[in-house]
């Protein structure tokens, strides 16, 4: 299941994918706040989500993105954590993110499509990123790089469920497109100026994967990539292939 919600604003940060991170950990919050403090108590690394945002009518500029409005979509495996994301997002009217405010307009919960075949195309909703044990991006053309979606759908689901892959993903690129995006977070944003950003190269496309449907099904639900939880790796289901 997804849960998708619309709010009203002109304005957010470059580094909006962060602004959503606030968003979502103030919904737990509101809905439980032993909840949120169990998920987000230090040394926990595993968040059962991924999210992808649509921003309607933007304009780029050198820090702020003007717009029209933007959605949230946000997609987990795990019902309780759905429950309270739903229930926090009901309950509040407004959030805030430093400057930027964020007034609700509209959720809804979307249904999601069922793995059942062992080979799927997945789309990207929101960019995949893909690093070596360097911290260097992996491009999808580049011959290590099914190694590398392997390594972090295994510690994907490792952590989730306790059992990593049941086989090993084939993976065949389609399409795809380089993007580059600006981001920060507290700690870089206390040791370093306003106008500097973390940068992340990561990749928009089209990928046929080959695996057990039960790992795809998940995969499908908790994002595919690098740093799920802020706003990469989330997926769709173009086609499932028999």
């Amino acid at each position: 299941m997804r849960i998708s919600c619309s709010f009203n604003t002109d304005k957010i940060p470059i580094h909006y994918r962060m602004a959503m991170v606030s968003i979502i950990k103030e919904a737990l919050r509101t809905s439980d706040e032993a909840y949120y403090h169990r998920l987000y108590q230090k040394g926990q690394h595993m968040k059962p989500f991924s999210f992808s945002t649509y921003l309607k009518n933007f304009r780029m500029f050198s820090h702020e993105i003007k717009l029209d409005g933007i959605t949230l979509t946000v997609s987990s495996p795990d019902h309780e954590f759905l429950l309270h994301l739903y229930n926090g997002l009901q309950k509040n009217r407004a959030f805030s993110y430093k400057n930027y405010h964020f007034i609700k307009k509209k959720i809804a919960v979307v249904n999601e499509k069922q793995v059942t075949s062992p080979s799927v195309v997945f789309r990207t909703l929101s960019p995949i990123l893909i690093e070596d044990e360097k911290g260097n991006p992996v491009a999808p053309d580049d011959e290590s790089y099914a190694e590398h979606v392997n390594y972090i759908a295994n510690m994907i689901l490792s952590q989730y469920r306790g059992t990593g892959l049941y086989v090993s993903l084939s993976i065949k690129p389609v399409y795809f497109k380089k993007v580059v995006v600006k981001e920060s977070n507290h700690e870089f944003a206390a040791a370093c100026e306003d106008d500097e950003y973390l940068y992340f190269t990561a990749y928009h496309g089209l990928f046929a994967v080959t695996g057990h449907p039960e790992d795809l099904q998940l995969l499908y639900q908790l994002g595919l990539s690098k740093r799920r939880n802020q706003g990469f790796g989330q997926l769709e289901i173009e086609e499932v292939r028999g």
